[in-house]
């Protein structure tokens, strides 16, 4: 070094160009990396709405009631947690939404959003639903984009912004269901390792998935709440059969078997000898359903026939019908009430037909109530169970398909 001065100032003058020129783009390339990457974890607000929630936190240990009305701050990793007399909202730091519905369960995975404002990447919400149903409801995302994400057992379902969607989960299955947005449902792999498939799901469209097998092609939003509504199984799946005498001293029970008329599996409902007394035979479902929220469609649709009638109308009260529907339901208040619908081919006695229809005599007849989601008097909760019932003295009737419709 000492002989040649010359070659060692080059040596450090061009090492220090190369740090210079090395600082120079790292240093500005490194401050864009955070702004774009660096993110900000949020907390959301938890409100007990009704009953108790319990807040349980792996880390720290121990667990937390929240009583109603409460609202509390918590963080990821928590486990909200709801009974069947309960109910809860999450609002998260975007303003999206979730309702906790009674006898839920779920891990709030992740809350995360670019901490500056020059960043694409998108936020992230990220919820394990362990069992139960929640509402969703998504905020419109314009230029902060959003991953929110609900993972189950059974399906990753990503929602898009702006929507509303209903999720229902347990040990068999996964239910997705889009009243509006978008939503892109993936089946989780099975143990043999399976590549998970995928559907795309848009407005009043909903998926089952089941654990290890792919999503349902898209169905309507649309549901069915009766089970073996077309009799094409015993009655004795789903039913329960029972005769109602009343307090007239009647004896003579009526009858309800299945059989095929005019090539439709019906159930027959029939009473001879009833010797101008009441009975009612009756054929009941228990549903114990709680319906969508919001509830935008319910309706109730039968296909039926009537053959004999010996009571004219729906009898001196209007109760007693050769063909009658019953639903009972809960409202949101906790009360009870039914929805009720007759049918009748004569009234030669001019009764009261308050709640009946009348039908022609000997014909299938195709019956869809109005949207009860509309018409009742007070919004239906939960439906406790359905009713097919024939009443009077003499009866003889037929139903063919029964549904209860909820969207």
């Amino acid at each position: 070094m000492r002989k040649n001065p010359t070659r060692l100032a080059w040596t450090v003058l061009f090492s220090a160009f190369l740090v210079f020129c090395t600082l120079a783009v790292a240093i500005p390339l490194g401050v864009r990396w955070y702004l774009l990457s660096a993110t900000r974890t949020h907390e959301a607000q938890v409100t007990c709405l009704e009953g108790t929630v319990v807040v349980e936190d792996p880390l720290q240990g121990g667990a937390r009631p929240i009583p109603q009305g409460e609202t509390i701050s918590v963080a990821a990793g928590v486990v909200l947690s709801v009974d069947q007399t309960a109910q809860a909202q999450i609002t998260f730091f975007d303003q999206s939404q979730v309702r906790l519905f009674p006898g839920t369960s779920i891990v709030l995975q992740r809350m995360v959003a670019p901490r500056f404002k020059y960043s694409t990447d998108p936020a992230q919400i990220g919820i394990y639903l362990r069992g139960g149903r929640l509402y969703a409801n998504t905020v419109l995302r314009g230029n902060a984009p959003l991953d929110f994400e609900v993972e189950s057992l059974q399906a990753l379902s990503v929602l898009a912004g702006d929507g509303a969607y209903t999720l229902e989960v347990s040990n068999e299955r996964s239910e997705i269901i889009v009243q509006r947005g978008s939503a892109v449902v993936a089946a989780v792999a099975s143990g043999d390792g399976t590549a998970p498939t995928r559907v795309d799901l848009m407005a009043r469209q909903r998926t089952v998935v089941e654990f290890g097998k792919p999503p349902l092609a898209p169905l309507k939003a649309e549901r069915d709440l009766v089970s073996n509504g077309d009799f094409a199984a015993p009655l004795s799946t789903g039913w329960s059969l029972f005769n109602d005498q009343g307090g007239d001293g009647g004896a003579a029970d009526g009858m309800a078997e299945l059989v095929v008329d005019e090539s439709r599996r019906a159930v027959r409902f029939r009473r001879v000898g009833g010797q101008f007394n009441h009975c009612e035979t009756i054929i009941e479902q228990t549903l114990n359903r709680d319906l969508p929220d919001p509830l935008t469609t319910l309706r109730v649709r039968a296909t039926v026939k009537l053959v004999d009638q010996s009571l004219s109308g729906g009898g001196y009260l209007s109760s007693e019908y050769p063909l009658m529907i019953k639903v009972r339901y809960r409202d949101m208040y906790g009360s009870e009430a039914e929805w009720i619908h007759g049918f009748y081919y004569q009234n030669l006695n001019n009764n009261p037909t308050m709640y009946g229809q009348q039908i022609p005599q000997g014909s299938w007849y195709f019956y869809e109530s109005e949207n009860l989601a509309e018409t009742l008097a007070t919004t239906p909760y939960r439906i406790l169970w359905v009713r097919v019932s024939a009443s009077g003295w003499n009866y003889e009737s037929l139903v063919s398909e029964i549904s209860l419709i909820i969207e």
